[in-house]
């Protein structure tokens, strides 16, 4: 899985790369992509504070298989 920092990195290479850019439509798909690495990096971040704050999961016996014909 991808840290935070990694996606940052990316984001201001996206930057970069849209300075150097020529054309429109490769701007425009470089504005997208600085955009997405940085929500993706936001996300990272909030989804690890959920995943360190979910209580832990119990582990529930089997039930037993039964026909239902005796009580």
């Amino acid at each position: 899985m991808s840290t935070a920092k990694d996606y940052e990195a990316q984001a201001a290479d996206a930057l970069m790369q849209l300075g150097e850019a020529k054309s429109e439509a490769e701007r425009n798909r470089l504005r997208r992509a600085h955009g997405v690495y940085l929500k993706l990096a936001a996300n990272v971040d909030q989804a690890a504070a959920r995943i360190a704050a979910r209580k832990p999961v119990e582990k529930k016996a089997p039930k037993k298989v039964s026909t239902g014909l005796f009580k």
